[in-house]
């Protein structure tokens, strides 16, 4: 059994025959995931890999098997096993203590052993955290990937004390710059210092951006959409490809279907307005605010949701004020409003969450309601920084508005000091697809 996970065991070359390779190697686009440099490949190492479903989890521990294969590291050094045809912990045990037989015999003491889709067996973690507590792994490199139950559940939490060097890592649909390279558009990306102070010298590429913003708008930066696109010139089947992934996950946890399509179709409908767990609940009928509240809780925890809260104009959170709610990628709006019947929204909406998301993978970022409103505002050091999404329709910036002292207009593609494109706003901004976020002692 084991060997047919690792066909590299027979020949390197073998990891070749791997389906996810091949689907990957005859796409008609591809790209290095992010995900590879950044977790932690020194002894011992405890990772943990979330991420929505169909982000591309499996396809970056396969690449990640041909890069050391193509290191020089022995291949039964490095072991694959795809978990969603286990049953429980006893058999994940027993298929572990296979391969421990194995690398005995070939005298092998240090392995990388990754664990796709972990959360499939029955109380997986049993078996993982005892035979960490045995010793088993003390030379180890352990990568573990999951989608929702492993964050929905705290299955992670319970292997304090016992991750090494490991990291927890996120991995994310494509951000709109590196879905511009995929279209042979590449820009020297930095932090938001280095958008706001040089972006009138790349003025000249503003109007391919927006082509390929407006396209990203479309598709998105999901995998499967994008080969989708690129393939066909329209998505598909991943549409409900992913929708039947996520109730897969759902079904799992003995969640709702009924809520969740009640709150994800709230969400698409009022994007990118401010709103309450008051309105989920009794304007689209998801029970009580408590049930509004889990749900959209639940949305997180799989990677799907952003909540922006309100912040005043002294620069205080105000929690329990009405939030901007949005989801992460234009794909999950297009493949939800389908599942949902509802109207997707429109290219403004759409321009304001990608900005709000986008910048969300690398600040705090807040809405500030006071005398008008700003879309975001984001703590950048000691400063707070206001962006206005005025896609389609340019105005001027206003210059102050509490402890915001400055504020900056994304536009669709006009220019001026204050007032930015949006896709090239973007597309300057070094945006990671992966982002590490803490281990809880």
């Amino acid at each position: 059994m084991i060997e047919d996970f690792n066909p590299w065991w027979a020949s390197r070359e073998g990891v070749e025959e791997v389906e996810i390779y091949r689907r990957y190697a005859e796409s008609e686009v591809r790209w290095r995931p992010d995900l590879i440099d950044r977790m932690s490949l020194r002894p011992f190492a405890l990772n943990f890999v979330f991420g929505p479903r169909q982000v591309g989890k499996s396809t970056a521990l396969i690449l990640l098997v041909k890069e050391l294969l193509e290191r020089g590291v022995h291949p039964k050094s490095i072991f694959y096993l795809s978990c969603d045809a286990i049953a429980d912990y006893r058999e994940l045990a027993e298929v572990l203590r296979m391969y421990l037989k194995v690398r005995r015999a070939e005298g092998i003491s240090s392995s990388y052993i990754l664990l796709d889709e972990v959360t499939y067996p029955r109380e997986w973690f049993r078996a993982v955290k005892s035979m960490i507590d045995m010793g088993y792994f003390r030379n180890d490199v352990l990568v573990l990937s999951g989608s929702l139950s492993i964050s929905a559940r705290r299955e992670a939490e319970t292997f304090a004390g016992r991750r090494g060097h490991g990291k927890n890592l996120v991995m994310l649909p494509l951000p709109f710059g590196r879905f511009a390279e995929l279209l042979g558009l590449r820009l020297p990306r930095g932090g938001l210092e280095h958008v706001l102070g040089g972006y009138m010298r790349f003025l000249q590429y503003v109007s391919r951006l927006v082509d390929a913003f407006e396209t990203y708008l479309a598709v998105g930066g999901f995998p499967n959409a994008v080969r989708e696109y690129f393939k066909y010139g329209k998505v598909s089947t991943a549409y409900g490809d992913f929708v039947s992934a996520v109730l897969s996950d759902l079904n799992k946890l003995r969640r709702s279907e009924t809520f969740f399509k009640l709150t994800v179709r709230a969400i698409v409908e009022k994007t990118p307005s401010r709103f309450s767990y008051h309105t989920i609940s009794k304007s689209f009928g998801v029970g009580t605010v408590k049930t509004a509240v889990s749900y959209v809780e639940l949305l997180e925890k799989m990677f799907l949701l952003k909540t922006v809260y309100a912040m005043d104009a002294a620069g205080e959170v105000q929690p329990r004020r009405e939030k901007k709610f949005y989801f992460i990628d234009p794909f999950i709006y297009r493949a939800f409003a389908r599942w949902t019947m509802a109207k997707p929204p429109d290219e403004h909406a759409l321009a304001e969450a990608a900005a709000a998301t986008h910048l969300a993978r690398l600040y705090d970022v807040f809405y500030l309601r006071h005398d008008g409103e700003i879309d975001a505002v984001v703590r950048s050091g000691d400063a707070h920084i206001g962006i206005e999404v005025k896609y389609g329709r340019a105005e001027g910036a206003r210059r102050v508005l509490g402890v915001v002292k400055r504020i900056y207009t994304l536009s669709r593609d006009s220019a001026d000091e204050g007032v930015i494109p949006t896709p090239l706003f973007l597309a300057l901004l070094d945006i990671p697809q992966t982002v590490e976020v803490p281990i809880l002692a």
